[in-house]
């Protein structure tokens, strides 16, 4: 799944929690969760082509400019928000993917174990589908979540 809907959980989790650490605790959570759903671009991510690294790159830096828009939006939209829990929850919700994509970038080998269950987790429900239907789902988790945060 793409960081976007993983951060829109993260905020709405923000929402809900007042310790940073429970923060970045739900954050790594509610990603494995949002992972089990089937979200359409697990192809995407099989970059091990170099022809397609450079299109990961693209859609990933992508990705990572439109999170932070949103994170940047919804700081500026609640005043009140304790940003430090907001910024540890995002954290967390990005930590996984964060954590794969190095062990995989780096050949960490003694992360042979997290690859294998972060993978498990995209397949406990067998049903892949196209991006072309991906993207219009992430995008409609995406705008439930911060709608359930504002």
């Amino acid at each position: 799944m793409f960081l976007t809907p993983h951060t829109s959980a993260a905020i709405w989790i923000a929402t809900k929690v007042a310790d940073p650490f429970l923060a970045f605790l739900f954050g790594i959570i509610s990603h494995f969760i949002l992972d089990i759903i089937p979200h359409g671009d697990e192809e995407l991510f099989n970059y091990k082509k170099d022809s397609k690294f450079v299109y990961f790159l693209k859609v990933a830096l992508t990705d990572i400019a439109i999170a932070t828009v949103i994170v940047v939006f919804y700081v500026m939209k609640k005043p009140g928000i304790d940003r430090a829990i907001v910024s540890w929850a995002v954290l967390g919700a990005w930590f996984p993917d964060l954590l794969a994509i190095s062990a995989e970038t780096f050949k960490f080998k003694f992360l042979t174990w997290y690859l294998r269950i972060h993978s498990r987790i995209h397949s406990l429900i067998n049903w892949r589908y196209s991006i072309v239907y991906g993207v219009p789902f992430q995008i409609i988790v995406t705008i439930i979540l911060l709608k359930a945060s504002f």
